[in-house]
């Protein structure tokens, strides 16, 4: 259908317009900043967080507090992060409940069992718990030894 439109030479406006005469909803969002000041600042071009729609999308979360100081061992910086995924959920309307899927990442294969531990804390007792997966990978930068991103509804 939307090669018919551009031939016939109608914009995005006549498309909307036309798929609204159809009965369809065209939603269109914007891309919003999440930000709180109970996590460390990214060092890079990066933001907490952005939330799309009724979605929101967390980068990577590592084991430090708002000050950047880095947890101590394994299961100190997951939970740290754990928090600090919590913390942006919530600043962007969000809560751990409504987290849809995650992407966890550790140095070691046995590394799974500490982390699925802290995993557990937090979402053992849900309906539905996330979907997930695991890699195992050389950390992004050392000395961090755990990290999570997630996807989660608003």
């Amino acid at each position: 259908l939307g090669d018919v439109y551009k031939r016939q030479g109608n914009t995005d406006s006549r498309r909307r317009q036309i798929a609204n005469l159809k009965g369809n909803t065209v939603m269109e969002f914007k891309k919003e900043k999440v930000y709180t000041p109970l996590v460390a600042t990214p060092t890079h071009n990066v933001s907490q967080a952005i939330k799309y729609g009724n979605l929101v999308f967390v980068s990577g979360m590592v084991g430090e507090d708002e000050n950047e100081v880095l947890m101590d061992g394994l299961e100190a910086q997951c939970e740290r992060a754990f928090l600090n995924m919590k913390n942006v959920l919530e600043s962007a309307g969000s809560s751990l409940e409504k987290v849809l899927f995650c992407q966890i990442f550790i140095g070691k294969r046995e590394d799974r069992a500490i982390a699925n531990k802290v995993w557990d804390r937090y979402f053992l007792n849900m309906d539905v718990a996330p979907a997930r997966y695991t890699v195992v990978a050389p950390t992004v930068a050392e000395p961090y030894l755990f990290e999570i991103t997630c996807v989660a509804g608003v």
